[in-house]
């Protein structure tokens, strides 16, 4: 990324899992500015004052969260910027309150360090980040928003479809995909449902998200 300084805040009270991750979110770029924060009442402290942030990142188990009601404090004290839950409790369950509640993602612990990137980068561009491996999360207004558990994945692709779904993450609409690969775009529209089927998936965001999860070479 270039431009601008990307800032961000982690809240956790775990120091090694925050050090872990300011050493991964350096990565996003060169002008990328961690802050880090212990418990609620250091998170809040950033508020105002001209720290303004592109993502917080915050553990709804550190000190004075009391779960979603910290979630809810830092969004009124945060208007307008995107808060992520990271959790280690990661369920269907709790990956839906923390939408309900006005989260833009859901963060489990467990993730590895390069789907943890492709995550962050995914909510800076204004996405929500919602784990294929939690199945389809459903808020309280019943619109689907996570993504289906892949099928057989990756791996189950072609050479062809992999082709389709490499071009497909770089942002290519049909058309482009269809001359990049000397193909028409009915055909291209033909892979995508077949890339859609095995990955377990029903559209292309879904289908990114899950690629950029995985952390697989395509």
């Amino acid at each position: 990324m270039s431009g601008s300084a990307i800032r961000l805040l982690i809240a956790d009270d775990h120091v090694l899992l925050t050090d872990m991750l300011e050493s991964h979110l350096k990565k996003l770029g060169p002008d990328v500015q961690i802050e880090k924060a212990t418990t609620l009442a250091e998170t809040l402290a950033f508020a105002g004052g001209g720290n303004a942030f592109e993502l917080v990142i915050l553990d709804l188990r550190m000190p004075g969260m009391n779960g979603l009601a910290g979630l809810k404090a830092v969004r009124q004290q945060f208007p307008g910027t995107p808060i992520s839950v990271m959790s280690g409790e990661a369920t269907a369950e709790n990956a839906r309150n923390a939408y309900d509640a006005g989260a833009v993602g859901f963060i489990p612990k467990t993730i590895g360090g390069r789907a943890m990137l492709n995550a962050v980068q995914l909510m800076l561009s204004g996405e929500r980040y919602f784990p294929v491996g939690l199945g389809e999360v459903k808020p309280v207004s019943g619109k689907p928003t996570g993504l289906g558990t892949p099928a057989r994945g990756i791996a189950s692709l072609t050479a062809r479809e992999r082709d389709v779904l490499r071009l497909l993450v770089s942002g290519a609409p049909n058309g482009v995909i269809g001359r990049e690969l000397g193909i028409e775009t009915v055909t291209v529209a033909l892979h995508l449902r077949n890339v859609y089927r095995k990955l377990g998936v029903e559209s292309r965001t879904q289908a990114v998200k899950l690629c950029m999860e995985s952390g697989q070479d395509i």
